[in-house]
């Protein structure tokens, strides 16, 4: 996972994961710690489908740009259920992650991370071509 359960309590608060990891128990002192890394689990496989086949998958040591997507792809993930939904500013922070994304996948952003095996930074069609 390219975040943890703490890196969500350090970046949105112990009281706001704690809610949003019991939605139906408002009595609960504790983070519900399997329902986050779940959470975490989802948003690293939606992560990896965007960086798989140019990066080596999963990255080892996640940059901190990862670490904050996974947080805010989890996060939005544990807003959905059946008495609560994802706040406007839940749901623009995962569209805002989600178009990030999109970009590293066309390359138009590259991740400090290492590439696939056989992938190159060079572009697509920018190398030497011959004809007969």
């Amino acid at each position: 996972m390219y975040a943890t359960v703490n890196d969500m309590i350090a970046r949105f608060g112990e009281t706001h994961i704690l809610r949003l990891s019991n939605p139906e128990d408002r009595t609960a002192e504790t983070v519900n710690v399997t329902r986050v890394e779940r959470a975490l689990s989802d948003a690293t496989a939606e992560i990896e489908g965007y960086l798989r086949g140019y990066y080596a998958v999963p990255v080892v040591a996640p940059p901190v740009d990862l670490v904050r997507a996974a947080s805010i792809l989890a996060r939005y993930e544990l807003a959905q259920g059946e008495h609560v939904s994802p706040s406007e500013e839940m749901s623009k922070g995962r569209d805002d992650v989600l178009k990030w994304l999109r970009d590293i996948a066309a390359r138009r952003v590259h991740l400090d991370a290492p590439l696939a095996e056989g992938a190159t930074g060079a572009k697509v069609g920018s190398g030497p071509r011959y004809s007969d």
